[in-house]
């Protein structure tokens, strides 16, 4: 399992071949997933360290190599044929498909809204009203959560694009210096990151809105129309162990932490002991979780057809989606009771063992 992390201090987590132990390199199928995030966090194990260190990928034949980004270049590079999925919230997506770009959902990884514009506890905004005249600062012009939270500005009354200034702050402690400092009023950020920054002890106020509350298509799985014709089996087999990884992780996450500590050794706290920087991972999965949950009902990544409807609704009403799409053109069930197709309880014993 290949791990290609080429950004700041993620570079040293990559794991070789030599980690493949019941199938060599050349028996496995080579698989580019794309991460529309550069920050690999104890919220991203169901989706990255669990499959890596149950070896599910391997058992099912195929070699996965993660290339974690932003937004804009992770879906670029499976529109380019440089990846074979992206991992990425549904806005940049919906937007590109209204321009005609070939982009299918396949996978719904998180059940519901997850980004948010915040402030310090100390500011004077109290309210998404007072955003009038304000800077924003975002990880990149291209995230979701700049669409989504333009969408709750529009819906609070005020002009996007004309009383709210955005920037590009990155992540991390480099976008918590910059709202720390007053380079921007407000942060507009995941709830990983907000969970960070509180364990660097930051008081934060979170803002949303009726409409955003309402939007359940959350970050997702997207290839190109082709690869659902042409390698349908890939899709399967390598969203079958998100799925088994979200169960596990939902089930343990203490020992869901330790063993993403263990894939990614870089992304544990560092200055801090042990139990300090488990304490900080567990409350940055633990406020994960919220997201990745699903009702019983439903199976794992599956899509709502009226969580589709109400993302393209949101979008057009705020005047974000820059053009038409038909919603059921953005996403397909098609796989689903195939990636839901394993034994559930000897994944949850399976989960049990984790630590």
């Amino acid at each position: 399992m290949k791990k290609s992390i080429a950004f700041g201090a993620l570079v040293a987590i990559g794991i070789g071949a030599s980690a493949l132990s019941s199938a060599t390199a050349a028996e496995l199928k080579p698989f580019t997933l794309a991460i529309g995030t550069k920050v690999l966090d104890t919220s991203q194990a169901n989706n990255t360290s669990l499959p890596i260190a149950t070896k599910c990928w391997e058992n099912e034949g195929v070699d996965v190599t993660l290339q974690p980004t932003n937004s804009s270049a992770a879906m670029q590079a499976v529109l380019s044929g440089q990846a074979d999925m992206v991992l990425m919230g549904p806005g940049a997506a919906v937007k590109a498909r209204a321009k005609g770009a070939p982009i299918k959902a396949v996978y719904m990884n998180m059940r519901k809204n997850f980004q948010f514009p915040v402030v310090l506890e100390s500011s004077d905004i109290k309210s998404i009203e007072d955003f009038k005249g304000k800077t924003m600062g975002v990880v990149s012009y291209g995230a979701q959560l700049v669409s989504i939270i333009k969408g709750m500005v529009a819906e609070a009354g005020l002009d996007p694009n004309a009383d709210l200034t955005i920037v590009e702050t990155g992540v991390g402690a480099q976008a918590v210096a910059a709202l720390e400092s007053g380079q921007v009023d407000i942060w507009g950020t995941w709830d990983s990151q907000i969970a960070t920054a509180e364990n660097m002890g930051l008081k934060l106020r979170r803002f949303s809105s009726p409409y955003a509350e309402k939007l359940k298509f959350g970050s997702s799985y997207f290839v190109r129309d082709d690869y659902v014709d042409t390698n349908p089996d890939l899709i399967v087999k390598v969203l079958r162990c998100v799925a088994q990884g979200t169960m596990m992780s939902l089930e343990n996450p203490e020992g869901t932490v330790a063993t993403h500590f263990k894939v990614f050794p870089a992304t544990k706290q560092s200055g801090v002991d042990d139990a300090t920087a488990t304490k900080a991972g567990l409350h940055i999965f633990q406020v994960r979780s919220e997201f990745l949950t699903k009702e019983e009902a439903e199976k794992w990544g599956e899509f709502p057809p009226q969580a589709v409807v109400d993302l393209v609704d949101f979008m057009s009403a705020t005047e974000d989606l820059g053009g038409t799409v038909d919603p059921e053109s953005l996403y397909t069930n098609q796989f689903i009771d195939q990636i839901n197709d394993f034994d559930h309880d000897a994944v949850l014993k399976r989960a049990a063992e984790l630590n």
